[in-house]
């Protein structure tokens, strides 16, 4: 009987392991990954908005789409989730689906900081050792995360 129990929880933490979509994602499998995530996606959760955000950047199952991908990113940074703001940060910076913006980069990367990303105040003191903003500029930034975040 033991045996049996022992046999059933092995074989029943196979088979959960197999629809979570981040151990998918780790393994390199981003289609099956892709598919779990976007019911979530679009009832509102905002690490599956991100995700899918990541893979339409990346073009991990399809081609690369910076459109789509900022969708999702900003559908799961509304939410106050920090690795989507970091992501949308980055898009403003380098200007992929938006013309380079270093003001609204910066707000991004700011936001990011204040909800635990451990990255963007790195990139928030890069660009401003790049000379990419002027003071004023990084605190018009600041201003509007806060608005934002109101």
């Amino acid at each position: 009987m033991k045996a049996l129990l022992v046999a059933l929880l092995i074989m029943l933490s196979a088979c959960t392991e197999n629809y979570d979509p981040k151990i998918l994602f780790d393994q390199g499998k981003y289609k099956e990954a892709a598919k779990l995530w976007l019911p979530l996606a679009k009832t509102g959760d905002p690490v599956a908005q991100n995700y899918i955000g990541i893979i339409y950047y990346l073009g991990l199952v399809e081609d690369r789409n910076y459109k789509i991908a900022m969708q999702w990113f900003e559908k799961s940074a509304v939410s106050g989730y920090a690795d989507a703001e970091y992501n949308l940060g980055v898009m403003y910076e380098n200007g992929e689906s938006v013309k380079k913006d270093y003001v609204s980069a910066y707000k991004w990367f700011y936001l990011a900081k204040e909800n635990g990303n451990t990255h963007a105040e790195k990139r928030m003191q890069a660009m401003a050792e790049e000379h990419k903003l002027f003071p004023n500029q990084m605190k018009r930034a600041v201003e509007l995360a806060k608005k934002n975040s109101n």
